[in-house]
């Protein structure tokens, strides 16, 4: 069995490029919405911390960093949705609210499609040393 992992599937590529699009979209609001609000460095960490924890795996392309970034991103789509009812015309709520559903179901479709092509690529691995 090789150490590399196969590469990815134009498919699975664009959604691995979403992926990363929509956790910046969704970083990059909440950087906004931070700094226009005054809130301190201190309380932003541990708001940006569950999201950050998951880059590093992430960029190993582990499928239990993006698993659990699907399940974090559920957190993310409680508080976009109760900005949105705060503060219905707002863009930044509006981008915010999509940026956590695109994060969400690129990060859950990338999982699914990922884990096919591996497991494609250990039975092609199984059947030619056979």
């Amino acid at each position: 069995m090789s150490a590399n992992p196969p590469s990815r599937g134009t498919v699975v590529q664009w959604i691995w490029l979403g992926t990363w699009a929509a956790l910046l979209l969704l970083l990059s609001t909440q950087v906004v919405d931070a700094w226009q609000r005054s809130v301190p460095a201190f309380l932003l960490f541990f708001w940006f911390a569950p999201l950050l924890i998951l880059i590093p795996g992430m960029v190993r392309d582990g499928m239990r960093s993006y698993t659990w970034l699907a399940f974090i991103s559920l957190m993310y789509f409680v508080f976009a949705t109760l900005r949105i009812f705060a503060e219905p015309d707002s863009g930044r709520a509006q981008a915010e609210l999509f940026a956590v559903i695109l994060l969400f179901l690129c990060s859950m479709f990338y999982v699914r499609q990922r884990s096919r092509e591996l497991q494609a690529s250990r039975d092609a691995g199984s059947d030619s040393e056979v």
